[in-house]
This record gives structure tokens, C-alpha cells and sequence, in this order.
């Protein structure tokens, strides 16, 4: 059966969401075919109200404000930065209830840490913001214990400790016990990662 071009068109938008396949965007569709108008008509708002979204300049994360709530709550610790690579992963973190200083996201929430440009980013970002901001005393890592996590802490690491100022006036630690190894910070409960806070580790 083909479906008319414009079932078909959002059967096909669906398909590009992380972990949802035909099947699931077919469902979706028929779902929202089945609905009362309103929960459409709302449905579309909420998505239009997405382009009010943009990225704070200080941390990076999603916010409609400039800088967001975060960064500008005088009630944060500004001499803690706490590194994280997702949107998701600060969320996370934040709910647990155990940090109170900064957050920096590795680029800006709408590109992502695979985009062509994010070494790129990571120079002209990251470490722009450790020079100028000199209440920074600690960056933390937090990233997934995986290999890929490792391997960009490890980079971090070298990168700051080539600069002399930075490598003196910084202390780099990194989220320890409490996570195991492999494990995503996005779906990890909140004691666990109130613990890899409280025992992080210096590098």
C-alpha cells in the first residue's frame, strides 16, 4: 500500500529518530491520525517553539535564555567547571543534586561531538573559556567510562597541560567511583552519580 505523500513524509521524518525504525514511525503517524486536532495543533506548536531555543554562550547547553539559568545563578560555584559531551548528560548530572558549580558543554548542544569541526570547537571553545574566566580551578571530566570518554579526557589532559598557565592554575579530575566501566552518564541513576562526583579523582 502507499500511503498519501503526506503520511508518508512524516513516516519518513520519524524514521530519522535515534532507535526508531519504519515500524515504530508508522505508529507514530497513525497515532497522531487518531488524536483529537487540538493534540495535533499543540504538537505542532511545541515544535515550533523549538526556534526559540538556542545555545547559551557561556556553557553551551540548550536554553531560550542568554546565558541560561545555570550560569547565571550567582549561587554556583564559578571556580568548579564540570566538562560533559551531551545535553543529556548535564540534565543528568543536575538532577543528582550533588553538583553545584559551572557546566561546559564540548560544543554547542545543536552540533554534537561528531561534527566535522569539533577539535576545532574544542580549541577555540574550551580553552578560550579556562584563559578568560580565571575563577576556574577545577575542570572536571565528565564523561562515559567507555573508550571513547578516555580517549577525550586523555586528550584534554594533554591539550591544557601544553599550556603552562593553564596546567598551573588548573586542576583536572575526572568522575571515579560509582560508574562502572562502559557506563553512559545519561541513564545512570541519580546515586550513582552523586557518588562518581563526590570520589572523582585527580589526573
Amino acid at each position: 500500500m502507499i500511503y498519501p505523500s503526506e503520511i508518508q513524509k512524516l513516516i519518513d521524518f520519524f524514521s530519522h529518530f535515534p532507535g526508531i525504525g519504519p515500524k515504530a514511525a508508522q505508529r507514530f503517524v497513525f497515532y497522531l491520525l487518531r488524536v483529537e486536532k487540538e493534540k495535533r495543533v499543540n504538537l505542532a506548536k511545541a515544535i515550533k517553539d523549538l526556534e526559540k531555543i538556542k545555545s547559551c554562550s557561556l556553557c553551551r547547553n540548550f536554553s531560550d535564555q542568554d546565558p541560561c539559568p545555570l550560569c547565571r545563578d550567582p549561587r554556583r560555584d564559578p571556580s568548579l567547571l564540570l566538562l560533559v559531551a551531551r545535553p543529556q548528560d548535564l540534565m543528568a548530572l543536575e538532577k543528582s543534586g550533588q553538583y553545584q558549580g559551572l557546566y561546559y558543554l564540548l560544543t554547542k548542544a545543536s552540533q554534537g561531538t561528531e561534527s566535522n569541526n569539533f577539535i576545532e570547537n574544542i580549541s577555540q571553545g574550551l580553552i578560550g573559556r579556562l584563559k578568560e574566566d580565571q575563577r576556574i580551578k577545577e575542570l572536571i571530566f565528565g564523561f562515559d567510562l567507555n573508550v571513547k570518554g578516555e580517549g577525550m579526557a586523555l586528550y584534554l589532559t594533554n591539550l591544557i597541560n601544553k599550556d603552562f598557565s593553564l596546567k598551573k592554575r588548573i586542576k583536572l579530575s575526572q568522575m571515579a567511583r560509582g560508574l562502572p566501566l562502559g557506563a553512559e552518564i545519561e541513564y545512570a541513576d541519580d546515586l550513582t552519580l552523586a557518588a562518581a562526583l563526590q570520589n572523582r579523582k585527580s589526573l
